[in-house]
């Protein structure tokens, strides 16, 4: 078993290097750079690491290959047996090491990146390392920050890469002590980052022969609760000692003993205390060690807030049982719908019965001696037995034009594409006839923001879920480590944060079977929102941190390691073509769903059905069986130097099998007699990502020309509206104009809309139409747009919205965007100061280019004409520039970081447009003066540049 231990607390610094400096030593060091050689290591003046008189090994590793050095020498000269193996993946110099450098700089020059299966191993240890070893690491990748997990025979530690080394070694940022690893046939085992992330760097290691001493010493659990039964047991286990003594640190005994070098005690403290275990060791000396108890101080708090029933169907007069339980209450209140209900407790708990109505919302509210309040809240839905069933049908990585349903409109008629002649979506075709398509609806830029906002109902830049999230463990997540002089602010790496209230759950508690089957991703494995049950679904089928499949095919098994698909074991036998057929991910998923619906309607349960799947995401070298590869036609040309190549024939298909499944879907409702009462909601979760024109060497200005979504310019990620425009279809499942749920929900057939929608509207839509309510507590920034459904011509969602990702990505970088009606801006953040260049490649700089790009969008849907220069249009660009700072502003938005030689150094803000002659309100007085920071916001004393009214008096 891995054991993870805070190297912090185990021994202070001054005494590990007392404990090292006199035991046997074996220092090995990496080789890459054309200056860091073996020669310079021995001309160079000694360093604090390698001291004056200490031998070193080297070794000169090359990436994917392995590497080995043998009879390594100890620090003291002293030849072994030892050897070192390196297989790296990666070799690269910092180049830190030059003239005049000392030592400690040519050890930390040059690394050997490590990730996955790829390790160090140094066998045949010396006697004295026939047990334990300390082990020291050495790791600095280069000047982009990286956090590096180091792994040593099951003992684990971190450091977090901050900058260059400058010559000064610290502990866990570019140091790591792991002391007493236990050592395995006399060989120690070291293994970096999972294989998903960035490389762990190995500069150096040190290994050092140990003393006698404790080698744990740990409480379980580190924090309790005050007046807790079960307290905390502390453990320990010693080496080559004798009798231990384990005390407070105030000097309380406390009765320990110990057989075979471990031992163990529970103990109850009333307060937060400092325990001290000493150990008298064989060779004379005392070793000591602390660990601390935190007792937390119980809070007010309701341990328990539940009904025995979700769901009362009307007229019926059945009751449900509402059960609480809470510590330290001085009061207790419960409302209905914000209507107080009349209840008694004891001792903090109690019952009682209701019969609803109505949908109703209960909340508990606990009120303790020192004013402190908390609430928890409960719905009983109140729902007919004919009740709507919800199937939201989501696509990855689908663009506006990955179909045959037309989603482009010029002077009120469809424009047929050629990527619209191109593919083939009957499925689709079907249900845009029986419903309604929205031409301009959107989503985030990638897909962790956008599958957060639809579940949230918010913003990304409210969420701050504003990149992907890492398989494994949250990371910043800047593409190839990220840029030298700007970075992502501190989002919310661990994904959708805990405090939100996700629809499933709501629905849930209104007494949905809530289903989901296929791609999850909405946070890494090690955190809690990566199993989509806890976010409120029954069932969960197929969903994890993973973004995208290992394979699509049942015969791989779906693939294997990070990126694995978990729960179709069912589908792994292939034999035969049709079998190829049945267990291709995407029909496999499509069963599965299947199954889940089933049991629902078996049991009489309205459902939530979210059917997301993994297709049409990358990998594009598979071709989906159900779909049909020879009506892909090879060499077609969509525009000059593009031609379809196999991967776009391949994609095809995945787009002709994601278009079966959502038919063999409202077949099947039909056949189950709802298909008249499930409303479908198709939607894509971010812009396209065609295999068209994707290569990327770097060159920006190249990439801004790329389009795998024409006449959008942009794909997936990118500021453009090719990376963030979907397409979305809303409608029945099967039309039937005789049905009740129908008539009281209409939906027009075959009708199109070009308002603005995002996919933060669905949250309060889908809960309006089931007349249920968005909770207390749940702030969203979407709008109910059931309205459009029913045809009313009044209704019309507010015709702005703003994107905003402070991220470096291999197709965008550090951009955000406003919309407003057919208007749109955008602002660069590389782009802001006129003598700094934040990116420069290929030729290629951004010092000097002018920050603000200005498109109408209903004259320029291409996005080719920029106007933000235009002098016609300079009060408008100040306008919006001001919308979308103060949008920004009202959602509480990170902003990228200005960093140099690695270290924060600012923050980048939006800066106003540079056009001090525009006076947008007309009252004689410069925008840039009367926004005297040119920050975009109305500070004290500022006058409003938006405002004429608004005014300063002289005296101020």
């Amino acid at each position: 078993m891995m054991r993870k231990l805070n190297w912090c607390g185990w021994i202070p610094a001054a005494v590990a290097a007392c404990c090292l400096a006199h035991a046997e030593e074996i220092g090995i060091g990496v080789l890459n750079g054309a200056a860091a050689t073996e020669t310079a290591f021995q001309q160079a003046q000694p360093g604090t690491v390698a001291e004056e008189g200490k031998t070193w090994n080297f070794i000169k590793p090359a990436a994917n290959a392995t590497t080995t050095a043998s009879a390594l020498k100890t620090t003291e000269g002293v030849s072994t047996e030892a050897s070192c193996a390196i297989k790296p993946g990666y070799c690269a110099s910092n180049g830190v090491f030059a003239p005049g450098k000392n030592r400690d700089y040519l050890l930390m020059d040059s690394w050997a990146g490590i990730r996955g299966t790829e390790n160090v191993v140094i066998s045949q240890l010396p006697e004295s390392m026939a047990e334990y070893c300390h082990v020291e690491i050495y790791g600095d990748c280069n000047d982009s920050d990286r956090d590096m997990v180091y792994t040593a025979n099951g003992l684990s530690g971190v450091i977090q890469d901050r900058g260059m080394f400058s010559g000064a070694f610290q502990e866990g940022a570019n140091k790591l002590t792991l002391k007493y690893v236990p050592v395995t046939n006399g060989t120690i085992t070291i293994t970096g980052n999972g294989a998903s992330l960035t490389r762990s760097a190995i500069n150096a290691v040190r290994l050092a022969a140990p003393s006698p001493g404790i080698v744990s010493f740990t409480a379980t659990p580190a924090e309790i609760m005050e007046d807790s039964a079960s307290g905390a047991v502390l453990s320990w286990k010693t080496w080559k000692c004798g009798a231990v003594t384990l005390s407070t640190r105030d000097g309380q005994d406390i009765p320990a003993t110990t057989e075979n070098g471990a031992g163990s005690v529970t103990v109850k403290p009333g307060t937060t205390t400092t325990y001290v275990l000493r150990a008298a060791c064989e060779d004379g000396t005392a070793s000591t060690e602390e660990v601390t108890v935190t007792v937390k101080k119980q809070e007010p708090e309701i341990l328990l807030f539940e009904s025995d029933k979700k769901r009362i169907v009307p007229g019926s007069h059945e009751k449900a049982t509402l059960t609480w339980s809470t510590v330290k209450a001085q009061t207790l209140t419960l409302t209905a719908n914000g209507t107080e209900v009349p209840v008694t407790s004891t001792a903090g708990a109690g019952s009682v019965q209701v019969a609803p109505a109505e949908t109703t919302q209960y909340t508990l509210t606990l009120t303790a001696a020192d004013g402190t309040e908390k609430s928890k809240s409960l719905i009983i839905s109140v729902l007919a037995e004919n009740t709507p069933n919800v199937l939201v049908f989501l696509v990855d990585d689908m663009g506006w034009q990955d179909t045959s349903v037309p989603f482009y409109y010029k002077d009120g008629q469809p424009v047929i594409t050629e990527l619209n002649s191109f593919y083939k979506t009957p499925s689709m075709e079907r249900l845009a006839a029986q419903g309604m398509k929205f031409t301009n609806a959107y989503s985030c830029p990638l897909c962790s923001p956008g599958r957060t906002s639809l579940m949230t109902g918010k913003t990304s830049a409210r969420h701050r879920v504003t990149n992907w999230t890492a398989v494994n463990a949250p990371t910043l997540n800047e593409f190839s480590g990220g840029l030298p002089h700007i970075r992502a602010p501190q989002w919310n790496m661990a994904g959708m944060s805990q405090q939100e209230i996700p629809l499933p759950r709501v629905l849930q508690e209104a007494g949905y079977r809530t289903i989901t089957v296929g791609k999850a991703h909405f946070a890494p494995s090690n955190q809690r929102y990566s199993n989509p049950a806890n976010l409120g679904f029954d069932v969960n089928i197929a969903g994890c941190s993973a973004g995208q499949p290992a394979s699509y095919r049942g015969e791989d098994h779906f693939g294997s390691g990070n990126t694995h698909v978990p729960d179709l074991e069912e589908y792994y036998g292939t034999t035969t073509a049709e079998d190829r057929k049945k267990n291709f991910l995407t029909n496999a998923l499509t069963l599965e769903m299947k199954k889940q619906i089933k049991a629902a309607v078996d049991d009489n349960a309205p459902f939530f059905a979210y059917m997301t799947h993994y297709a049409v995401h990358q990998r594009h070298d598979q071709p989906d069986p159900n779909g049909d590869y020879d009506t892909y036609p090879s060499g077609t040309t969509f525009e000059p130097g593009v031609s379809i190549g196999g991967n776009l024939r391949n994609f095809g298909t995945l787009i002709g099998g994601m278009d079966k499944s959502l038919g063999d879907l409202m077949d099947y409702l039909k056949e189950l007699g709802v298909a008249n009462r499930t409303l479908v909601i198709f939607m894509s979760d971010n812009g396209g990502d065609a295999p068209i024109q994707q290569s990327y060497d770097g060159n920006i200005p190249w990439l801004e020309k790329i389009s795998a979504v024409a006449p959008l310019r942009g794909r997936k990620g990118s500021r453009y509206e090719g990376g963030t425009r979907i397409p979305m279809i809303v409608g029945w499942a099967e039309a039937d104009p005789s049905s009740s749920i129908q008539q009281e929900y209409p939906i027009r057939q075959n009708a199109v809309n070009h308002d603005i929608v995002a996919i933060w509207d669905i949250y309060p839509t889908i809960l309006n139409m089931l007349k249920l309510k968005v909770p207390v507590g749940q702030q969203v920034d979407g709008e109910d747009i059931s309205p459009y459904f029913r045809g009313d011509a009044s209704f019309h969602r507010t015709q702005k919205i703003f994107q905003h990702f402070p991220h470096h990505h291999s197709y965008a970088n550090f951009y955000s965007t406003y919309r407003d009606g057919d208007w749109k801006v955008i602002y660069n953040y590389m782009d802001q100061y006129a003598h700094t260049d934040l990116y420069s490649g290929n030729g290629y700089k951004t010092a000097g280019r002018f920050p603000w790009q200005l498109f109408n969008l209903k004259d320029d849907i291409g996005e080719s004409n920029d106007l933000a220069r235009d002098p016609a249009q300079q009060e408008r660009l100040m306008r919006m520039a001001r919308a979308l700072i103060r949008e920004l502003r009202q959602v509480d938005a990170q902003y990228p970081v200005l960093t140099r030689n690695g270290q924060a150094v600012g923050t980048a803000y939006i800066r106003m447009p540079d056009l001090p002659d525009v006076d947008s309100d007309g009252d004689g007085v410069p925008d840039l003066v009367e926004d005297a920071n040119g920050n975009g916001l109305v500070d004290p004393g500022e006058t409003d540049p938006d405002d004429a009214s608004s005014v300063v008096p002289i005296r101020q």
